[in-house]
């Protein structure tokens, strides 16, 4: 059985869960974002305020250093130069600079090491010495996508080009990097607080969600419970009125062939009786000319008892009344013939199906003398599985072409042939199917469980 609220109970938790996620990280990206626009901004004023006073002096360094690559002994640093760059890194927020030489070898770094590093290759510089402004923002133990080394704070790394004026050539590039601790830290509480009230929000929406669909659970299955409770009583309904119905041919039966037939019979032999003692011949005719009406009167309720229900069933048991009712059909239908497969022991079949296969069996018959045209039928009755099942076909053995019609495309007057047998199937417990063939043809089988 579905288990609908522990599917939608892991099913919701597994949404809510990758909802906060999503959510967490769209908004990781519109602050990073965010970080990036403000610190380019702020980085780009800071790095040209800081450029503006020193830049002859910058220009001057940058003419005596254009020759300067890696290995060589970097020019000395103006004092005038030195001493501004030294009022710009008080300001708090400025960690590091940089200044490049057209070639993209640093000539000044204030990190000593790196005076000397080849960084033409560098995209930020690449960027400045073409015109443009080159910006990355790098977190903390992140990979530093422009110099290709980890930082160990949160930056804002900045490449301004150097030259005198928008007219002149450029002579360097100016690296910046600013301290944006404040804004990630922020941006980070920010992103925790809205996670937690995400996970929060989608929390409580699960619970009522979970309490809605277990509500609705609860509500299913007491409408599944009545469902069945009806449909076992309709069965049981079903059950009591086939033995009803039964029970009611049988006794008619009975009062046909014991009652109505015997005192016909008894009827015949007084007249017979009678006869004999008549002289008269014009008497002894009438009696003859009533004989044979009381013969036919007799053979037509005997008749009539046995279609409501054979004594052979009750007294010899299923088998024998089949091959008793396909003789009795194939002598009513001389161009018809009735293979049978029967390989079971009358005790093989349970009592209460005895009846409903003998209906089935008789009305299919019945039907097929009046459709079928290939001469032909097969009729199987065997176990399979614990299952009893119930074949009746009138396909020919050569036919070639067996596409299958749908059973809503079968002519109408076939349907009903049929529909006798899947009434009694289903009332009876059993599982009914049909295939009609283009080419001609019905297979009909009906399963009981045992």
């Amino acid at each position: 059985m579905f288990k609908l609220l522990r599917y939608y109970s892991v099913a919701s938790l597994v949404a809510v869960l990758a909802t906060a996620v999503l959510l967490t990280w769209f908004y990781r990206q519109v602050a990073i974002q965010g970080i990036v626009q403000l610190a380019e901004r702020s980085n780009l004023n800071l790095a040209r305020t800081a450029m503006n006073p020193i830049k002859p002096t910058l220009l001057d360094f940058l003419e005596a250093a254009a020759d300067f690559h890696p290995g060589a002994t970097p020019p000395p640093l103006p004092p005038e130069l030195a001493g501004s760059i030294k009022v710009l890194m008080q300001d708090q927020s400025v960690v590091r600079l940089k200044i490049y030489n057209r070639q993209g070898v640093v000539v000044f770094s204030t990190k000593p090491s790196q005076i000397g590093n080849d960084s033409s290759r560098n995209q930020g510089f690449i960027a400045a010495i073409n015109g443009g402004v080159g910006n990355s923002l790098i977190y903390h133990d992140t990979f530093n996508s422009f110099d290709g080394t980890t930082e160990e704070d949160n930056l804002m790394q900045t490449y301004i080009p150097i030259r005198a004026s928008p007219a002149e050539p450029i002579r360097g590039v100016f690296e910046l990097y600013a301290d944006v601790n404040s804004l990630v830290h922020q941006t980070e509480r920010t992103e925790f607080i809205i996670m937690a009230g995400a996970i929060l929000i989608l929390s409580a929406l699960y619970v009522v969600l979970v309490l809605i669909v277990r509500h609705a659970n609860t509500t299913i299955k007491l409408q599944q419970r009545t469902i069945r409770e009806r449909t076992e009583t309709l069965e049981l309904l079903s059950a009591q009125m086939l033995k009803s119905e039964e029970s009611y041919k049988k006794k008619v039966a009975v009062d046909l062939h014991e009652g109505l037939a015997q005192t016909l019979a008894a009827l015949k032999l007084k007249v017979e009786n009678g006869r004999h003692h008549q002289a008269d011949d014009t008497v002894a005719g009438s009696v003859d000319s009533i004989i044979p009406l009381l013969q036919a009167a007799i053979q037509e309720v005997r008749t009539i008892a046995t279609d409501l229900r054979p004594p052979s069933l009750d007294d010899l048991g299923l088998i024998p009344t089949l091959n008793w009712v396909c003789r009795e059909f194939e002598q009513q239908h001389p161009g018809m013939h009735i293979e049978r497969q029967i390989p079971l022991q009358e005790q093989d079949i349970p009592t209460p199906l005895k009846v409903i296969l003998y209906r089935i069996i008789v009305s299919v018959l019945d039907d097929l003398a009046q459709h079928t045209n290939t001469g032909r039928i097969h009729l199987g009755l065997w176990l399979d599985d614990q299952a009893l099942i119930l074949l009746i076909d009138d396909t020919a053995a050569e036919m070639l072409d067996r596409t299958m019609t749908p059973l809503a495309n079968i002519d109408p007057r076939l349907r009903a042939g049929f529909a006798r047998m899947e009434e009694l199937t289903t009332l009876s417990g059993g599982t009914f199917t049909a295939a009609h063939y283009s080419g001609g043809g019905t297979t009909l089988r009906a399963a009981w469980n045992r």
